[in-house]
């Protein structure tokens, strides 16, 4: 059995990660899902953003995207291992806030 992995509210890693992108259509919108393994608990997360919300995931408004650019992706780890001591409020992750390097434009489906 695994020791258990504490929810650290303060934990970051700012070096942005590489994660498997997939491009999801629907018949009114795009969105794009990022998929990769969080390198502070460890656990597998899948994460989805569509355009038009926030540039940063923690910490103040920093405008909009409208379309997927070059700038890195701002989440907080999205795992859903249960962490000992995460708030009530956050239903998924450890905590920790990652950077995740924007999709690629030229593997085809994906953006």
């Amino acid at each position: 059995m695994s020791t258990a992995i504490p929810y650290d509210s303060d934990a970051a890693h700012p070096t942005p990660l590489t994660f498997q992108w997939t491009r999801v259509e629907t018949s009114d919108e795009v969105s794009y899902e990022a998929t990769g393994t969080c390198p502070v608990c460890g656990c597998a997360m899948t994460r989805h953003w569509t355009f038009g919300q926030h540039l940063l995931a923690k910490g103040g408004f920093h405008g909009r995207r409208n379309e997927p650019g070059p700038q890195a992706y701002h989440t907080l780890c999205r795992c859903r291992t249960t962490h000992l001591g995460r708030p009530p409020h956050e239903e998924f992750g450890c905590g920790a806030l990652l950077v995740v390097a924007p999709p690629t434009l030229d593997d085809g489906p994906t953006p």
